[in-house]
């Protein structure tokens, strides 16, 4: 047999990360729509994030009815040392990731494999539908034909929180590209501190018009749902944190500058969300809050820009927030 004709028939192996942390009620209906794949030939490493809600057992139950699929029991540790693990674990040509209360189009991995293989991609993105609290499904807007784009265009497009966005899953790409990229361990909004670093070290990037990704918005506990929670105030400071990264990131690095301003605005969002969001929670937490922030925000730019920030850093509560939209989420 030839060569060619042996490279032919060679069918690359596809690694599925899937965190799972308490999502019991949502789990098979994630490992369902995994296991139905058009594209069969798959890895599937399940990481049990120190689950206590029998998500562990149901991990065991699959990976017993399915060679496939590989499961890693760890100690809570978040969703980016999970997803670390899983890349620390895969063989695949090529991974993608599916959140374990989320679900997939059962032909979503073969129009990845069929975007990259056509168009000689690094990374392929599709669409997502949302999910909302009351099962409604709802397609997000893209784009109306498949495109493909630059690296660095794909890079400049996910820092201003255009499509293809910022979040890890709904993508697929070559596992070259995490060789030496990681996510973020205990950091809120982990995919924006890394996707874009992600798109920077592809040379194109194939951008398909179907939404085959289903986004669960509404499950308790989620990172969209507990916005104003608890958690709420750390949330937006590793927003600041994530801007910092990417300023850092640009500056050295000519073809960015003209969506260093996006940056800025999007870093006076996070501290003007922070500041709010302190103010909640007693004046003496507001105060250090306040001075963290202010700190952060000096540290890039000479003062704060607008109206709306320089209030907040003195008075909060004659500031309106009801406008503000968070550049990670679909839908807030």
């Amino acid at each position: 047999m030839k060569n060619n004709e042996l490279q032919m028939e060679y069918i690359p192996l596809v690694s599925v990360v899937v965190p799972v942390y308490n999502v019991a009620k949502y789990l098979h209906r994630s490992i369902d729509s995994i296991l139905a794949q058009t594209y069969r030939n798959l890895e599937i490493l399940i990481i049990d994030d120190g689950s206590t809600d029998g998500s562990a057992e149901i991990c065991d139950y699959y990976a017993s009815i399915d060679t496939r699929i590989r499961v890693f029991h760890k100690n809570n540790g978040g969703l980016s040392d999970a997803r670390n693990m899983a890349l620390d674990n895969m063989t695949g040509d090529y991974v993608t990731f599916v959140d374990s209360d989320d679900y997939i189009a059962l032909n979503m991995i073969e129009k990845f494999y069929h975007g990259i293989l056509e168009t000689n991609a690094d990374m392929v993105v599709s669409g997502m539908n949302v999910i909302n609290e009351k099962g409604v499904i709802t397609g997000t807007e893209g784009i109306e034909n498949r495109r493909v784009i630059s690296g660095e265009q794909a890079c400049k497009d996910i820092i201003r929180d255009e499509y293809p966005k910022n979040f890890a899953w709904g993508k697929m790409y070559k596992s070259s590209l995490f060789e030496n990229i990681r996510f973020p361990k205990e950091r809120l909004y982990e995919d924006t501190a890394t996707t874009y670093r992600i798109a920077d070290n592809c040379q194109y990037v194939c951008c398909l018009p179907d939404n085959l990704y289903y986004y669960e918005i509404g499950r308790p506990g989620n990172t969209t749902s507990e916005l104003q929670s608890a958690k709420a105030v750390k949330s937006y400071m590793d927003g600041i944190t994530n801007c910092h990264e990417r300023l850092d990131f640009i500056k050295d690095r000519p073809c960015y500058q003209d969506i260093r301003p996006i940056v800025i605005k999007h870093l006076h969002l996070w501290a003007l969300l922070a500041i709010q969001s302190a103010s909640q929670r007693g004046y003496s937490y507001y105060c250090l809050i306040q001075k963290q922030v202010t700190k952060s925000v000096l540290q890039y730019t000479d003062k704060p820009c607008n109206i709306s920030l320089r209030l907040a850093m003195y008075s909060p509560w004659t500031v309106s927030y009801t406008h503000l939209t968070l550049p990670t989420t679909p839908y807030v």
